[in-house]
């Protein structure tokens, strides 16, 4: 099992959000988020995608994370978190 951590830095795009976020959308991030970390908790080689230098990127909407692993650690570092607006939120509701 895997330890996942993240520091200010990682976290302040996503907590730019939060600060402006309704009761609603805070509910919704903070269930992406233990559910990010439960999936990076346990076999974090296979969540998500690749991208360059090692890292990995997954998505859990509405939230996205960069993260590392650092397997001798059993160390899941989230380098940067943000959410996103799926394309398909907001159509067909009226103005």
């Amino acid at each position: 099992m895997f330890c996942v951590y993240r520091n200010e830095t990682a976290m302040t795009l996503l907590r730019r959000t939060w600060e402006g976020a309704g009761d609603e959308l805070r509910l919704t991030i903070l269930r992406a988020m233990q559910q990010i970390e439960r999936e990076l908790q346990s076999d974090p080689h296979h969540k998500g995608e690749s991208r360059p230098g090692g890292a990995r990127i997954l998505f859990q909407s509405p939230l996205a994370v960069l993260f590392e692993v650092d397997d001798e650690k059993n160390l899941v570092r989230i380098v940067r978190a943000w959410s996103y607006r799926n394309g398909s939120e907001g159509r067909g509701r009226a103005a």
